[in-house]
């Protein structure tokens, strides 16, 4: 599923990057979340998605497909919850959870950077997004 955020956003898809991605994502309801999660090229399938391959990256603005905000409502809460600040993640912590918001990948790794490989894996995208063209 990276590589699918890395070729949207042009081949600029950072950690953070891809943890936004993935609360954008989110906030797009259980049966987009699920699609995606089947097969990564489903983006392809995404209205948003499509919407955004339709026009050049620096016309995004608002439609970026990240949701930082979500990603601080956790913490928010708990620390409303405990009256403790970013407590959160000592808490998760002392329950044997690390931070998530920077994501390792996992699977099999494979050359993003190489064009034939990412129109192997991710043939839908590819076709409407080029790998490293952030100013589409």
């Amino acid at each position: 599923m990276w590589e699918a955020a890395n070729l949207i956003f042009g081949g600029h898809c950072s950690t953070d990057s891809f943890w936004y991605f993935q609360a954008w994502l989110i906030g797009l309801g259980r049966d987009t979340f699920d699609l995606v999660v089947t097969d990564p090229d489903n983006l392809a399938d995404v209205p948003e998605v499509q919407r955004l391959a339709e026009r050049p990256m620096r016309e995004w603005a608002d439609e970026w497909p990240e949701w930082e905000a979500l990603s601080y409502v956790a913490a928010r809460a708990f620390e409303e919850a405990t009256g403790e600040e970013e407590g959160i993640y000592d808490a998760m912590a002392g329950r044997g959870h690390r931070n998530q918001s920077d994501p390792h990948p996992t699977g099999l790794s494979w050359n993003s950077r190489n064009p034939t490989e990412v129109i192997r894996r991710l043939p839908c995208l590819s076709r409407m997004f080029s790998l490293g063209a952030s100013e589409r």
